[in-house]
């Protein structure tokens, strides 16, 4: 019983241990290369649909300040000045993320210099969701 015991002990410590090393070092600053978005109204509160391609229609920066192994945190810059905190984990794979910041929640991606970044708010005033593919500066 004690060997079965320590047999997983070592299991669970080699599988966390892993999990670990497959996140890439992401701390810096990230830059918007390119950008797609939707923002509208709610049922509650109309607005006009507004539709962009545009690089600035979403985050223009990313700054990733901490990270843990595949725990990070950092901050978003928008266009308007505004700018969010953010909480992040990367998944098993090293380059998927999932993450939480001030007004919305998303996903993304990390392939070596370039991420994907997308959201969607969580905000009873607004709808909005977009996608923002950055680069790597420092």
């Amino acid at each position: 019983m004690i060997i079965k015991k320590f047999l997983i002990t070592i299991t669970m410590m080699s599988a966390t241990l892993t999990y670990a090393q497959t996140a890439p070092n992401i701390l810096g600053t990230w830059e918007a290369v390119s950008a797609v978005s939707s923002a509208g109204g709610t049922e509650d509160k109309q607005s006009r649909s507004v539709l962009s391609n545009k690089k600035d229609s979403a985050i223009l920066k990313f700054t990733i300040s901490n990270q843990d192994g595949s725990a990070f945190q950092g901050e978003t810059s928008w266009r308007d000045g505004l700018k969010n905190l953010v909480s992040g984990v990367f998944h098993k794979d090293g380059k998927t993320l999932t993450f939480s910041s001030d007004v919305g929640v998303g996903t993304g991606y990390v392939v070596n210099d370039e991420m994907e970044f997308c959201s969607a708010s969580v905000l009873t005033t607004k709808n909005r969701a977009s996608c923002t593919q950055l680069k790597k500066v420092k």
